[in-house]
């Protein structure tokens, strides 16, 4: 995943070097981010997401100074566990769809922060299920999940400072976007009645990464 990632990133800025003034129309941003479930609890059921980590990519467009429309994909791994009081585990790969309206308060020579929000929906793929930590199979399959986007961050012009960028062409193009998402989404059970709790999730990313803007 990482080399993949480190790939697309090259790629990015090989396009950002022949990009030429745009007026900041749109951008594209890759990054990581680490993911924070919530625990929640019903129908006397305990689920307990595990922390992760995974990438983030985006799409903006700005269609107007202060406003802009962006898509967003993201994945992660995780683990849903489940205690009733026996301890289901089911790990699963988390992917992300999103698209949100992006407000720019303002934008200053080095900083542009945003707010913004969304919706999509999140997919969670079961591959290894355990019982009590013994790995067995356990009925579950593919969700995917309505869930309901906010969040706010901040691009940071920080590359014309770094020594040896700062005179390089691609320079006005990049920037570092750090933020935060939330999104609000419904408790997977991976379709198995025994594991359902009908409960209402929340995930935290904290995310970092190159924009490029063109």
């Amino acid at each position: 995943m990482f080399k993949k990632a480190g790939l697309a990133v090259a790629a990015l800025v090989l396009l950002a070097s022949t990009a030429v003034g745009q007026g900041n129309r749109f951008d594209v941003g890759l990054g990581f981010e680490a993911v924070f479930p919530k625990q929640t609890s019903a129908n006397g059921i305990v689920v307990s997401p595990t922390y992760s980590g995974g990438f983030l990519g985006t799409l903006r467009l700005r269609f107007a100074e202060k406003h802009s429309i962006e898509t967003s994909y993201a994945r992660s791994n995780d683990s849903q566990i489940y205690t009733t009081p026996n301890t289901f585990r089911i790990q699963s790969n988390v992917t992300e769809w999103t698209g949100a309206y992006v407000f720019s308060p303002m934008e200053t020579k080095k900083y542009e922060p945003f707010v913004f929000g969304g919706a999509g929906i999140l997919a969670f793929n079961p591959y290894n299920t355990f019982v009590n930590t013994v790995q067995v199979p356990v009925p579950s399959t593919r969700q995917t999940e309505f869930a309901i986007l906010y969040g706010a961050g901040v691009d940071c012009k920080v590359f014309s400072s770094v020594p040896g960028l700062r005179k390089a062409a691609v320079t006005p193009h990049l920037a570092l976007r750090v933020q935060y998402r939330g999104l609000f989404y419904k408790v997977p059970n991976f379709n198995n009645p025994h594991l359902f709790t009908g409960s209402r999730g929340h995930l935290a990313e904290a995310a970092a990464g190159l924009v490029i803007k063109f």
